[in-house]
């Protein structure tokens, strides 16, 4: 110590300890600070449109081209405008407007090929907002139509593909509403908005506070209202090229640019034929329907009419057909019956083209344990498609006029389906080609007995085929009090009353053709299946049916709201396809006697319904032939296929960052202003470098020196 008892320090150490000081205290509440500061500031900068208020538009490929939306890496900015008045409205903005590029924002209604092309054209839009909420009042005009397919869906590999008759519906425009939106190369964002308070906002806090001109016309001033609309896709060109970068990488940690589109086929039989047993020829009927649709937006697949109606009827017609099971079984004279649900169709026949590749090369059903079939083994082929509308007051039965004249078998199926109910079902000319649908595939490689049943007799009677809007409101099938959805699962609707004489028909038809009985009383369809099934499919799968229907740890997994119909990529199985299998395994399935949840072997254990105190106890094991196979083209399986041979579906789906897709509004000042800002930032940067290297060469004269001065010891 020294002589005034002071504790002498070396200058050293308390430089070092300054040093940890700032280090391990100061900096971390500095950017601890900083960080908390920099976020506050940005929410005040953006507002962010959550991902549950938009779908995007995204971008797939097939063998020759790619289709659909993207953006810029960082994103497209646009100034905000919203087309109201449409023609007064996309004038002034493509002759007058000034603040190019813009992000138009339209209504339901003006959202089609017409006006999409003008906005691209013009040179002037960087980005494309579409306006999609739930609007009984019409405040938004809707669309009276709208499919962004093509009016020949399919066309390119269909039965009729080059025929000089009937191919690219020269007989018939199927789809006469369709403008093939969905097959451009867009290449700017699209988003569709779904709540009601993003578009407010952007309508009357952004665009009209901001943006709109005066009602002379005359475009505002600086700041203006901007919306940034992010929707990067990674895959580009085809799908064959894609798919090569994909495969074809040299790192530890490969990127993907897309992946093949396709799930699982559902098929259940009736019969248990097992592989040491004998299929004779032309032994299966099968019946089938489609389970999937698309949109141009992500997670925006409704598919009212495209096919729900459809799954919903043929599931209602197994459950029935389950009920006189034995008597299809405990002959030999009997014909088996195979429930077949496709998925892909809506991409040029994925599944069913997978499944005939299947059945041609002896691998279905992909089963070890089950006599193989094959195209010689089915002896009729009966499709449901789209079933909700009614044509003239009645459904249809389609026929295929290359066939027909060569298979007598054909006019005794439409002579056996009009007996039963003339009032209820019709046939259409004889040579009006068949509709787009999933028996072409089967008929491409033979002549099969065939007829497909519609609610439409020529042209779809859908306007909103393959879109957004083929909602269940339009199908009258919808829940208008959604706070007590209870009710309306028990509340037989419209569609559920028109939908089930259909479905009635078709099980006494397919009863009377596996076993040749004409005494169907005992073949009935309940009108409260075809109810519960509309509910759980179109409005919520997280209902008593499908709870019932699976055990208790699946069962607690669903989702309030419906899952998509898209068939989506091959790397995992779709929630509705897992569904529609399990619904097949209960109706068409044995129940396991004396069974319980621990020997359950070879079977799944269902928990059954509720008891009248709301719980249950009635669960039981139940066993079938309900399975899954391939829904995958095989185009990305065969080395060196050719993509541009038009044989397999060749459709692939773009891949894209976890943060590729972002909307968020925001101000910008003018150009001047920004440059202002620039200048006033360079000339701060530039004084504060003199400034501190001006203070740095006379901090010995600024500055006091050290207090803390090095002193010798003091003897004591």
């Amino acid at each position: 110590m020294t002589s005034k008892g002071r504790l002498l320090v070396n200058d050293s150490s308390i430089e070092e300890g300054n040093k940890m000081f700032i280090f391990y205290v100061l900096l971390p509440i500095f950017f601890l600070f900083s960080n908390g500061y920099c976020e506050r500031t940005k929410e005040k900068i953006y507002v962010e449109i959550k991902s549950g208020g938009r779908s995007p538009c995204f971008r797939r490929l097939n063998g020759t081209h790619q289709i659909g939306c993207t953006s810029d890496p960082k994103g497209n900015v646009g100034v905000v405008y919203y087309v109201n008045n449409t023609q007064s409205d996309l004038d002034w903005l493509l002759n007058e407007g000034p603040h190019k590029p813009y992000a138009v924002l339209l209504n339901p209604k003006d959202f089609h090929m017409k006006t999409v092309k003008r906005l691209l054209d013009s040179g002037k839009v960087n980005g494309i907002m579409v306006i999609q909420v739930p609007d009984k009042e019409h405040k938004y005009p809707p669309a009276e139509a709208f499919s962004p397919d093509q009016s020949c869906p399919n066309q390119g590999y269909g039965l009729y593909s080059g025929d000089a008759t009937y191919g690219d519906c020269s007989k018939n425009q199927w789809n006469s509403v369709g403008e093939g939106l969905m097959f451009q190369d867009i290449g700017i964002p699209i988003f569709v908005l779904k709540e009601e308070s993003d578009v407010d906002f952007i309508i009357e806090k952004c665009y009209k506070k901001f943006n709109a001109p005066s009602v002379s016309g005359v475009a505002r001033e600086y700041p203006l209202c901007a919306v940034q609309l992010k929707d990067r896709m990674d895959g580009a060109k085809d799908s064959e090229t894609c798919t090569r970068r994909t495969n074809h990488q040299m790192n530890l940690n490969p990127d993907r640019y897309c992946d093949p589109l396709g799930d699982q086929n559902v098929y259940a039989t009736v019969k248990d034929v097992t592989k040491d047993m004998r299929r004779e020829e032309k032994s299966v009927i099968v019946v089938a329907a489609r389970m999937d649709s698309f949109s141009m937006f992500e997670d925006n697949y409704p598919s009212a009419d495209n096919h729900v109606s459809g799954i919903v009827a043929l599931l209602a017609v197994s459950e029935a057909i389950g009920k006189v099971k034995d008597k299809i079984r405990d002959s030999n004279t009997t014909k088996d019956v195979m429930f077949t649900f496709f998925q892909g169709e809506a991409f040029d026949y994925i599944g069913s083209g997978r499944m005939v590749y299947d059945m041609e090369h002896n691998e279905f059903p992909p089963s070890d344990n089950l006599q193989k079939i094959n195209l010689k083994h089915i002896s009729h082929f009966v499709e449901v498609n789209q079933l909700a509308y009614r044509d003239d007051g009645k459904i249809w039965i389609h026929t295929d006029p290359l066939s027909r004249p060569k298979i007598p078998e054909v006019e005794y199926m439409v002579t056996g389906l009009k007996d039963i109910d003339p009032s209820l079902i019709d046939e259409v000319d004889k040579d009006q080609p068949l509709p787009p649908a999933s028996a072409q595939s089967f008929l491409k490689k033979t002549q099969l007995p065939t007829v497909v049943i519609t609610d439409h007799r020529k042209e779809y009677t859908n306007k909103f085929y393959n879109s957004r809007l083929d909602l269940a409101s339009n199908i009258k099938a919808s829940c208008p009090d959604k706070t007590n959805l209870t009710e309306c699962y028990d509340t037989v609707s419209k569609q559920a009353s028109n939908l089930t004489p259909v479905a009635n028909l078709l099980a006494k038809f397919l009863y009377t053709l596996a076993t040749g009985d004409n005494s169907t009383d005992n073949v009935t369809v309940d009108v409260n299946t075809v109810q519960h099934l509309l509910f759980c499919y179109l409005i919520s799968p997280n209902c008593e049916l499908f709870k019932q229907s699976l055990d208790k740890g699946k069962a607690d997994q669903l989702a309030d709201e419906p899952y998509q119909f898209y068939v989506g990529v091959n790397t995992q199985t779709n929630n509705y396809t897992a569904l529609t299998k399990q619904m097949l395994l209960v109706y068409l399935g044995d129940h396991v006697e004396n069974a319980t949840k621990d020997t359950c072997k070879g079977g799944e254990w269902v928990q059954g319904p509720l008891n009248e105190n709301g719980t249950r106890t009635n669960g039981y094991c139940v066993r079938g032939n309900a399975n899954l196979s391939k829904a995958v083209s095989k185009a990305f399986e065969i080395d060196d296929y050719d993509f541009k041979s038009r044989q397999y579906s060749t459709w692939a789906e773009s891949s894209w960052q976890f943060n590729a897709m972002n909307v968020r509004v925001f101000l910008i000042p003018s150009k001047k202003f920004e440059v202002v800002t620039l200048v006033v930032g360079v000339l701060i940067l530039v004084i504060s470098l003199v400034g501190g290297y001006f203070f740095n060469k006379r901090s010995s004269l600024l500055f006091e020196s050290n207090p803390y001065e090095t002193q010798a010891p003091v003897s004591l």
